[in-house]
């Protein structure tokens, strides 16, 4: 992998089919110098299978593969994931709580504003794949 490379995992690949490498993850994160690595979930979980395209055709199941992430498509992934749903929510607490809704009011609304920005992400979600491109390296 590279130096500007903020998440490297290890993986194996589980299925290569028309040109999309399916990469099971199977270790616990391994972001050591990634400074985004405490909220980054995509390799945070026991067992991940991401899906890669690629149209090289060098990898085959069972081979052991490298993965990247470039350090700022992970800070843009944080942004996406975690920040502006934040700012989202706790805007909408302040502006509803000025204008004198109740708490539960307030906090429901602030609530809500989520439901029509993920459903927005859900189906950007063909554009986001080709913004955050993972990066494949065959190992030893």
């Amino acid at each position: 992998m590279n130096a500007t490379s903020c998440i490297e995992q290890q993986g194996i690949v589980e299925n290569t089919e028309m040109g999309v490498v399916s990469v099971k993850i199977s270790q616990v994160s391994a972001c050591s110098d990634c400074h985004s690595k405490s909220s980054c979930s995509i390799f945070g979980m026991e067992e991940k299978i991401i899906d890669i395209p690629d149209e090289s055709g060098e990898f085959h199941t069972g081979d052991k593969v490298g993965i990247a992430i470039t350090q700022p498509m992970g800070s843009k992934a944080i942004l996406l994931g975690y920040f502006i749903p934040f700012v989202l929510v706790m805007l909408t607490l302040v502006i509803f709580t000025l204008f004198h809704f109740g708490e539960w009011q307030s906090g429901l609304l602030a609530l809500s504003i989520l439901i029509p920005y993920y459903v927005k992400l859900y189906f950007s979600r063909a554009k986001l794949r080709k913004t955050f491109a993972f990066t494949l390296k065959k190992l030893d």
